[in-house]
Order: C-alpha cells, then sequence, then structure tokens
C-alpha cells in the first residue's frame, strides 16, 4: 500500500503547491501600465491631450450653439417690439452672416493710424537702424573732422 499513501500525499500537497504557485503568479503579475517607457508615457499623454481638445472643441460648439438660440430668441423679440415684420429664417440667415464675417480680416486704410501700427510692429527694426546710422555718422564725423 505504500504506492496509495504516495499519491494520497501528492494530491494532499497539489491543492497547498497550487494555490502558493497561484499567489506567487499574482504577486508577480504587474500591470502594463506600471512600468511605461518615456515613448509609451509621452504617447499616452498625446491620447489625453488629443481628447481633451476634442472635449473643449465640442463644448465650444455647444456654447456657440446655445449663444445663437439666446441671440435669435432675444432678436425675435425685439423685433416683436419694434413692430417689424421678420420671420426666423431671415433672422437665422442674419445670424449666419454675422458669425460667418465675425473674424475675417479687413486690410485698413491707408493712412497716419495705420502708419504708426506698422512702426510699432517694426520698432525694433527701425531702432536697429536708427543706430546704426548714428555709429555710422558718428565714426565718419570723429575720423575725419
Amino acid at each position: 500500500m505504500p504506492p496509495a499513501s504516495a499519491n494520497a500525499q501528492a494530491t494532499a500537497n497539489t491543492p497547498a503547491t497550487a494555490g502558493s504557485s497561484l499567489m506567487n503568479d499574482s504577486q508577480d503579475f504587474q500591470s502594463p501600465l506600471e512600468n511605461l517607457s518615456l515613448q509609451e508615457t509621452l504617447r499616452v499623454m498625446d491620447v489625453a491631450r488629443e481628447m481633451r481638445d476634442r472635449r473643449e472643441s465640442a463644448e465650444e460648439m455647444f456654447r456657440r450653439d446655445d449663444l445663437r438660440a439666446g441671440l435669435r430668441e432675444k432678436l425675435l423679440r425685439t423685433a416683436k417690439l419694434s413692430g417689424d415684420s421678420v420671420t426666423e429664417a431671415e433672422i437665422d440667415a442674419a445670424i449666419r452672416q454675422y458669425m460667418d464675417t465675425l473674424h475675417v480680416f479687413q486690410e485698413p486704410e491707408p493712412g497716419l493710424n495705420r502708419f504708426m501700427a506698422h512702426c510699432w510692429i517694426w520698432r525694433n527694426r527701425i531702432m536697429a537702424g536708427a543706430a546704426a546710422t548714428a555709429t555710422v555718422i558718428g565714426a565718419y564725423w570723429f575720423l575725419f573732422t
């Protein structure tokens, strides 16, 4: 009967051994997110940034729709109070045209204001040119007079 007792002893040790090996496996198990390389971390951050940008643009679109609806209601009330007979379609078309041309660049008219704006934009170049001219004139005066 020694073989039967050996089998029983082996069977008795198997669940304990299996349980301890499962515990070792679970202790050795690492989540793939625990040890990310720098490149993988940057990739995850890029995905998160892209998701944030898309969420913000969607929120902006919803706000824009709310603003348009509020503006439409306000214009309808104003038209009703003033006695103008305009339809919702006309107001929608006016709002659409206003929004389409809201941020369109138009070249300013020539004049003193435009000239001063260009001088302000180019102030560093103008000052560098003036300093260079003054240096040349000063050197000429110092050397040849």
